[in-house]
């Protein structure tokens, strides 16, 4: 009977423990924000040489008391369409495609950008996961598309 009580007791302690984790580590997160943030570059539309890949999420990063990991990258993609705002409307569908199919869900919570013709910011989070990547679109000229790609973990 003892030995029962002090495996079941046992068997408790195991199961709180790891219970209250929050979610994956920060090397995990890190690599899962890398693993998306390359996902998105990692199509046919970029123009040719202009993906840059600033920061991989690889190192820790010092936040309010704690840890996060960072990913960026800009890229520039082809355009051909006269109007601007058809142009950045295009690259927000592209680019917010690319991040529903790995999970994301846009931050509709900051101002509606819809109709700015100079640059828009959007945001995407996978929540469970700790994750969020912040999108700059810009026109740098007629026949190009910026496009600014922040990610973070949360700061552990």
């Amino acid at each position: 009977m003892r030995v029962a009580r002090s495996c079941f007791i046992g068997l408790l302690a195991v199961v709180a423990a790891t219970g209250c984790s929050s979610g994956p580590s920060l090397p995990e997160a890190g690599a899962q924000l890398a693993a998306d943030g390359k996902a998105v570059m990692a199509w046919d539309n970029w123009v040719d040489d202009s993906i840059d890949i600033t920061n991989a999420a690889t190192s820790d990063v010092s936040c309010d008391g704690g840890l996060k990991r960072v990913f960026t990258a800009t890229g520039q993609l082809p355009t051909l369409n006269p109007d601007p705002d058809n142009k950045l409307d295009g690259a927000e569908r592209q680019l917010g495609a690319r991040f529903t199919e790995r999970g994301y869900l846009p931050d509709i919570s900051g101002p509606d950008q819809s109709d700015l013709i100079d640059s828009r910011t959007i945001v995407w989070v996978k929540e469970a996961a700790g994750l969020w990547f912040s999108i700059t679109i810009t026109l740098p000229s007629d026949t190009r598309i910026a496009v600014q790609l922040n990610g973070e973990t949360n700061c552990e």
